[in-house]
């Protein structure tokens, strides 16, 4: 038993420091001894719970013990992991670490039923999210156990037909009406990335597409633009991506207005010195 720097007991693998912080440890079932510290003696044993659990029920090669956490953290990694684009995989983990985990992330695989993945779409429903979000949390559910099916660790899918969305209004896309884009322009004069909020105004580039500009895809001459690649920001690792285009209709050529023409001319002119950092967004149009 572990004690305090008062003498009183704290339990089976938890110290306290000289310096105040509670040390946690066990050894897992390789052998290996799993130490981490806390501020707070409350979080010392939430995490040694969590982590003892995890490492009885976290092992991909005993299905019948796994967790829905160790199934997703394998199913993630090295099933998707190398199949999706990251910002599908973005997708995937953020409805899982947001809306997923903390209900059913303990639970045993094979122990999930369609009421706990309905239990966690009513959650959400209460808390107010888009009907959006919760379709794609839904979504994101039925592939996990979809997959888990097809690979045996289940039987059948959890998320069943009778596993349905709250029914919201969804909202309708409104388009901004010329005077809108007008006034908006207008406010965002004042902005530096004024020129890219024109730029999409003008061509209906999505983000990712403007980021992924380059000089060699503006074709000045039959004033037409070539949209060939994307880059997106991976929230996991905090960096910016490049890859395709969203879908194969992603790859086109988009004609230039005259505004648009006199757009680039303007933003060739001021990047004549631009600095590179990297060589891998070399000819980059939008580095900022």
């Amino acid at each position: 038993m572990g004690k305090n720097l008062k003498g009183k007991e704290l339990g089976r693998g938890i110290t306290q420091r000289k310096d105040g912080k509670y040390s946690a440890k066990f050894s897992n079932t390789n052998g290996k001894r799993i130490e981490k510290y806390f501020d707070k003696l409350s979080e010392a044993r939430k995490w040694l719970e969590e982590a003892k659990y995890e490492d009885k029920h976290g092992d991909i090669s005993s299905s019948v013990n796994m967790t829905v956490n160790a199934w997703f953290n394998y199913w993630i990694t090295e099933i998707k992991g190398k199949t999706l684009r990251y910002n599908t995989i973005n997708m995937y983990t953020d409805r899982y670490n947001k809306n997923i985990k903390d209900i059913i992330g303990n639970i045993i695989v094979s122990d999930v039923k369609p009421m706990h993945c309905q239990n966690i779409l009513n959650i959400m429903d209460n808390q107010g999210y888009a009907a959006s979000t919760i379709d794609k949390t839904k979504f994101t559910m039925f592939n996990i156990f979809s997959s888990a099916a097809e690979n045996d660790i289940i039987m059948l899918n959890p998320v069943t037909k009778s596993v349905k969305c709250p029914n919201k209004a969804k909202k309708e896309t409104r388009v901004l009406t010329v005077e809108e884009q007008e006034r908006f322009l207008q406010a965002a004069k004042s902005s530096k990335n004024y020129l890219q909020y024109l730029l999409v105004l003008q061509t209906g580039l999505r983000v990712g597409e403007l980021r992924g500009l380059k000089w060699e895809d503006i074709d000045f001459i039959n004033r037409v633009i070539y949209v060939k690649r994307s880059i997106g920001y991976n929230t996991s690792a905090k960096e910016f991506v490049i890859g395709e285009p969203k879908s194969k209709f992603g790859y086109r050529d988009i004609p230039m207005t005259q505004t648009t023409y006199n757009l680039f001319m303007e933003i060739k002119k001021k990047k004549t010195n631009q600095r590179i950092y990297s060589m891998e967004y070399a000819g980059i149009i939008f580095l900022n």
